[in-house]
């Protein structure tokens, strides 16, 4: 079974939408905010490709919610359907093996 973080930050409508869509889903997962400090000991704010791809001189991760498989898989505009704001239950659904 795969092991996800999904990274956040608060008062963030797609962020909630996901977080309220895997726990009716009954999936398993590990929310790290990005604007928490505690949350910087993550190994994930450490890795390379994460830090290269979703993170600047001045912040990280401004597009959110971004979903981390296992620590090296990084998905975020997949999940969604832009045109009504709803998640892609198809693509969520392969992302999350459900």
């Amino acid at each position: 079974m795969a092991n996800y973080k999904i990274v956040i930050k608060k008062s963030c409508f797609f962020c909630e939408k996901l977080i309220d869509w895997l726990k009716d889903k009954d999936v398993k997962y590990k929310v790290l905010d990005y604007q928490d400090p505690k949350d910087f000991d993550d190994p994930l704010m450490k890795n390379p490709t994460f830090n290269s791809l979703y993170c600047d001189m001045s912040a990280c991760v401004e597009s959110l919610p971004l979903i981390v498989k296992d620590d090296k898989e990084f998905f975020y505009g997949e999940v969604w359907n832009l045109v009504n704001n709803e998640i892609n239950e198809e693509k969520a659904k392969e992302i999350f093996e459900l």
